[in-house]
């Protein structure tokens, strides 16, 4: 029996998933607006995995993960940088900056946080533990101060003051078959996290406590990510499907849309979703190098 390398298993498995859902759901009201790409001059993104919006200088950072090196784009989808911290970036898969201007990426490489301040010229890594147990960072996001940081070991999010002393854990329950989480986006001061295994989004408020839990049913197979729109509905990026699902805060059902592909608008083993300031919604498309923006 003729046996596929991994690679080709999970290309099969995407393109009979995709084959099996058909097309996205046609009264999904998001419109495909633009992507952002790099020119063939520097290089194209390989394997893109998350992005960070600055607010106040309205621009996305995209973390460009196979080419070890972040990329700056204006809002209108321009590119402005590319910096890779004099050659010293290695497998860098999530970043933030804070208000000073101080850049931290978690690297796969390092298995590190690493501190980065422009002005000093610095790059600094640190090694996390928490509780004795090395910490092995995953996902990163930043508020009031604050760095929240997934712990991949097992699925809790630790909130860190900027000297990166734990000052509190966020985890999922105690509960059969739960795996911990493998994504989370804030909201204000409160945690949005989702788990992967129970396919189950928890609303956690700021003193820890869980103020909702939404089961995703069958709606969804490989949730990845999630982001929090208007309303409090919720998103939820399924990698095998290629599509983005919407619940409404009750959990309830609303559409599904996207799909498999290359060309515009399609994606490819995407790797995580969120919302800019302008209420547009933003797909990382790990497999396409490139990051889809949608608007309504």
């Amino acid at each position: 029996m003729k046996k596929f390398s991994p690679f080709k298993h999970c290309l099969l498995t995407f393109l009979i998933i995709a084959t099996l859902c058909g097309p996205a759901e046609a009264n999904a009201p998001w419109k495909w607006q633009q992507s952002l790409k790099t020119a063939a001059q520097i290089g194209a993104m390989l394997l893109p995995t998350t992005l960070f919006i600055d607010v106040a200088k309205e621009r996305y950072y995209v973390v460009d993960s196979g080419n070890n090196r972040l990329l700056s784009f204006d809002r209108k989808g321009l590119l402005l940088h590319s910096f890779n911290a004099n050659n010293e970036l290695d497998a860098p898969v999530d970043m933030i900056r804070t208000d000073s201007g101080v850049i931290w990426v978690v690297e796969k490489g390092h298995n590190s946080l690493t501190e980065i301040d422009i002005a000093k010229k610095q790059v600094t890594t640190h090694s996390l533990s928490d509780n004795g147990q090395l910490v092995f960072p995953d996902r990163i996001e930043y508020y009031n101060d604050r760095l929240y940081v997934l712990n991949k070991v097992n699925g809790d999010i630790l909130i860190l003051d900027q000297g990166l002393a734990v000052l509190q854990r966020v985890t999922a329950p105690n509960e059969e078959g739960s795996g911990g989480f493998v994504d989370f986006k804030l909201v204000d001061n409160d945690v949005w996290a989702l788990d992967q295994r129970k396919k189950t989004v928890y609303h956690y408020s700021a003193d820890g406590s869980i103020a909702n839990r939404v089961n995703l049913g069958d709606n969804v197979h490989s949730p990845v990510s999630l982001a929090i729109g208007n309303r409090g509905m919720i998103y939820v990026l399924d990698r095998l499907d290629a599509t983005v699902t919407a619940f409404d805060q009750m959990g309830r059902y609303k559409y599904s849309f996207l799909g498999a592909g290359q060309t515009q608008g399609k994606l490819y083993f995407p790797s995580e979703i969120r919302f800019d300031p302008w209420g547009q919604l933003c797909v990382v498309d790990e497999g396409n190098g490139r990051v889809e923006i949608f608007s309504r």
